[in-house]
C-alpha cells in the first residue's frame, strides 16, 4: 500500500533532504503528485533514507544574506537565457560581483504543478553534481550557482569572478538545455 510525504511547503520550498528526494526518484522509488511525492513501498522511503550515500550527495549552498541579487540580462540567444528562468550575480557591482546563479523553474505553487518529470529533474540534480554547482532550492526553483557552500568564502574571490561563473553555468546549461527539450 502506498503513501504520500509533504516534500514542499505551500511556497514551492523543500520539506526534504535533496539527497533523499534525489536518491528516491533516481531509484525510481517515488513519483511527484503536488507538494507530495507518492511512494509505493514503505520500505523503499526506509532503504534511501537508511542508504544515502556519496552518489546521493548534491552540493547545496545558502544564499548569500547581502540582499537580493542583480539580475543579469543576457542576448536572448544566450544559452543560459534559453535553460534559466532568471539569471543573477551576488556581491552586487559590475568589477566587484563574484558568484552567479541559474534559477531553474522546476515547481510552481500556483496551481501546485510540476513543470519537470521526475526523470528531468533527476537530470537536473545529477548535472549540479558533477558540474559541482551547488544548488539551492527556492521557491520552486532548483538554482544553481558558482558561491561556494559557505558563501563567506566568495569574500576571497577575486572581483569580476562572476565571469568566469557565468562560463561554468554555460556549460552546465548545454547539458541542461538538452534535458529540459522535453517540455512544453
Amino acid at each position: 500500500m502506498g503513501f504520500k510525504i509533504e516534500a514542499l511547503d505551500e511556497n514551492g520550498n523543500l520539506r526534504i533532504p535533496v539527497a533523499l528526494l534525489y536518491a528516491l526518484l533516481r531509484r525510481g522509488a517515488a513519483k511527484l503528485s503536488g507538494r507530495f511525492l507518492e511512494i509505493e513501498d514503505p520500505k523503499a522511503l526506509q532503504e534511501a533514507a537508511s542508504s544515502l550515500g556519496p552518489d546521493d550527495l548534491v552540493p547545496e549552498v545558502e544564499f548569500c544574506p547581502s540582499g537580493e541579487p542583480q539580475p543579469i540580462d543576457l542576448d536572448p540567444d544566450d544559452v543560459l537565457s534559453r535553460v534559466c528562468s532568471d539569471v543573477y550575480r551576488y556581491f552586487p557591482g559590475d568589477e566587484s560581483s563574484k558568484c552567479a546563479a541559474c534559477a531553474i523553474k522546476v515547481y510552481s505553487s500556483l496551481g501546485e504543478v510540476w513543470l519537470v518529470d521526475e526523470g528531468q529533474l533527476v537530470e537536473i540534480l545529477r548535472i549540479a553534481k558533477e558540474e559541482n554547482l551547488p544548488i539551492e532550492w527556492n521557491r520552486g526553483n532548483v538554482v544553481y550557482t558558482t558561491c561556494p557552500p559557505d558563501y563567506r568564502d566568495a569574500q576571497h574571490y577575486p572581483p569580476g569572478s562572476y565571469r568566469e561563473g557565468l562560463e561554468r553555468l554555460r556549460r552546465a546549461a548545454q547539458r541542461l538545455e538538452k534535458v529540459l527539450s522535453s517540455w512544453g
